[in-house]
């Protein structure tokens, strides 16, 4: 686990009143249940939450729900160093059945300095099946003191088993127009680029690499160079594949955030399509190929592109080799 974030409760309530009541009065009446799903559109600020709730349990002198800050706890909480707490993130596409061991097997050591136990998963909804199963029977039996935090960004993909046993905090979407203009002053980058990378990575200092290097850039240029082939020149579309897009995006992970880059324009296009007075939010400056995008296509046409994509990156988490899979998207844009 890395360094917490300093959220406060203060914080919290500013921008989710709802979230932020339902947690102090958790702590403040000692009914702490053993599981929570923490749902909403900015994973970042779901684990900052977690980690906030976390603190709050374990924090030695507390005023109210509100951690105080100082004790030893709160420090180990501070720098990452407190052993009965533990964050599980996707090996790779998904987290699997021995992460899940694993942490269960940690777990079982009962609290090494406390008589509490709190696990945050990120992207919970990327456990494979034999995960989430394994999970299950924990949440059966949970034993005195633990807690379990799932954060998600798609509750719906959860195992409705998964979903019945913990209760489900609702998060209201986060101001992202708010959120990019912060990381483009602090990188000295444009809105655009910073909204994309706050798109297609799930935490904020991933976000933050990113705009710090130029592959980010370049897969960018190289989102619109796709887009232009598919609409002007969409026989060279294989070509255009191998000669560039496949030299850049090398490797699951890059070609995920190529595939998620070439969604977020899709979405855009159809938006565009279908409301006459819609400015596009990302890839600002690319207004005519916009137009020239949408102006022959119907509706249907866009849709069929934007679950292609899906079904690639659904390919990539099933380990499919990506060159084969982006080939494959290739020859069914063409299609339509």
């Amino acid at each position: 686990m890395g360094m917490v974030t300093h959220m406060r409760f203060q914080e919290l309530t500013e921008s989710q009143k709802v979230v932020a009541k339902v947690i102090e009065n958790s702590i403040a009446a000692q009914k702490i249940g053993h599981a929570y799903i923490f749902s909403g559109d900015y994973e970042p600020y779901l684990i900052e939450t977690a980690q906030l709730f976390a603190k709050a349990l374990f924090c030695e002198m507390p005023s109210g729900a509100e951690p105080c800050g100082v004790c030893r706890n709160c420090k180990r909480m501070d720098s990452g160093n407190i052993v009965d707490y533990m964050e599980v993130e996707p090996d790779g596409a998904s987290i699997k059945k021995e992460q899940i061991q694993q942490l269960l097997s940690d777990l079982s050591l009962r609290g090494a300095e406390g008589d509490r136990q709190v696990y945050v998963i990120h992207q919970a909804h990327k456990m494979t099946t034999q995960a989430a199963n394994s999970l299950l029977k924990f949440f059966e039996e949970p034993g005195v003191g633990k807690l379990a935090i799932l954060v998600t960004t798609q509750p719906q993909l959860l195992l409705p088993t998964i979903r019945s046993r913990a209760q489900h905090l609702v998060f209201r979407p986060i101001d992202r127009v708010r959120l990019a203009e912060k990381l483009a002053e602090e990188m000295q980058c444009t809105n655009d680029l910073a909204r994309l990378a706050l798109t297609v990575y799930p935490k904020w200092d991933d976000a933050r690499e990113a705009l710090h290097n130029d592959w980010f850039v370049q897969a960018y240029g190289l989102v619109v160079q796709l887009v232009e082939v598919l609409t002007k020149r969409p026989q060279e579309l294989l070509l255009f594949a191998q000669e560039k897009w496949l030299g850049h995006f090398k490797g699951r992970n890059e070609l995920r955030v190529g595939l998620e880059l070439f969604e977020s324009w899709l979405e855009e296009a159809l938006h565009f399509k279908v409301r006459t007075d819609y400015v596009p939010e990302l890839f600002t400056k690319e207004q005519s190929l916009y137009t020239a995008f949408v102006n022959d296509r119907p509706v249907h046409k866009i849709v069929h592109a934007i679950e292609f994509v899906h079904e690639a990156i659904r390919r990539l988490e099933a380990n499919v080799n990506p060159q084969l899979t982006f080939e494959r998207l290739t020859f069914d844009l063409q299609k339509g």
